[in-house]
Formats: C-alpha cells, sequence, structure tokens
C-alpha cells in the first residue's frame, strides 16, 4: 500500500500541467528577381567639306613709242635728255599678276545614341507566421488537492510507513 501512495504521489507530481498549448507555424518566403536588358544604338554622322579655290588675275600694259625727228641733222631732247641724229623707241611693259589661293575644310560628326531599357522584375512572397493558443487547464487544482490529501494520508500514518521501511 505505501508503495502505490508513493507511486500515486510521483505520478501525481509528473503528470500534472497549468496549461495545454497549440502552436501552428505558417511559412512564407520573398524572392525578388529582376532582369534588366539594355540596348545601345550609337548613330554616327560625318560630314566633310572641301573647298579650293584659285583665282589668278594678270594684267599685262605695253606700250610702245617711236620717235622719229623730221631732221636728223638737228637735236632732240626728250625728258631732258638731248638725242642726235636718231630714231628712238620706248618700250613700256608693265605686267600685274595677281594669285589668290583659297582653302576651306570642314568636319563635322554627330554622334547619337538611343539606349533602351527592358526590365523583368519577378517576386516571390514568403512569410512566417507562429501562432500559440494556450488555453488555461483547471484539472491542475485537481491534482493539488489530490496531492495534500495523499500528504495527510501519509502524515497520519507515518508511524506505519516508518516501520515498513
Amino acid at each position: 500500500m505505501k508503495k502505490l501512495i508513493v507511486l500515486s504521489l510521483i505520478l501525481s507530481i509528473f503528470g500534472t500541467s497549468c496549461a495545454s498549448r497549440k502552436v501552428s507555424i505558417d511559412k512564407t518566403e520573398i524572392k525578388k528577381d529582376s532582369i534588366s536588358e539594355t540596348k545601345v544604338v550609337i548613330t554616327t554622322v560625318e560630314n566633310e567639306n572641301k573647298t579650293e579655290s584659285t583665282n589668278i588675275i594678270a594684267t599685262v600694259d605695253s606700250s610702245e613709242i617711236t620717235i622719229t625727228p623730221i631732221d636728223t641733222c638737228k637735236e632732240i631732247i626728250v625728258e631732258g635728255k638731248r638725242y642726235k641724229n636718231v630714231v628712238l623707241k620706248i618700250k613700256k611693259n608693265k605686267s600685274n599678276t595677281l594669285y589668290t589661293n583659297s582653302k576651306k575644310e570642314s568636319n563635322t560628326k554627330r554622334i547619337d545614341s538611343v539606349a533602351t531599357t527592358n526590365t523583368k522584375v519577378k517576386e516571390q512572397e514568403n512569410h512566417k507566421a507562429k501562432v500559440i493558443d494556450k488555453k488555461q487547464n483547471y484539472w491542475t487544482f485537481f491534482w493539488w488537492l489530490i496531492l495534500i490529501l495523499i500528504l495527510y494520508l501519509l502524515w497520519r500514518n507515518k508511524h506505519r510507513l516508518l516501520n515498513l521501511l
């Protein structure tokens, strides 16, 4: 009987609990993937203009004067100089040459670029939620009463218990 009382005492101590509890776990994951594609188109336009012009102006002025005296025995005075018995030929040549050379070069370079971006985004969401539902258990008070009752019985029958041990 004593073994039965001790066994019931040990079971009542370990068999009591305060409450029951339910745990539910929800898991959700979030994944975000993005793919970006960029295309760049470059256009180059190049213009090259060359202009070359040459201009030559030639002016030739030629004058020829022949002076013949009426009487060859007499002197002739031309421009302060005295000539005797002469036929005079005066030749004047005047030559003007104008040379003009003009060069023009122009380079025009234009660069245009166009960028196109294509982006794809994928989202995947995962979530983790833990919910605990705890309810109060009133049976624990009943176990405590049983424990007190067993202890009281043990205290009352302590003489018998000590004789058995």
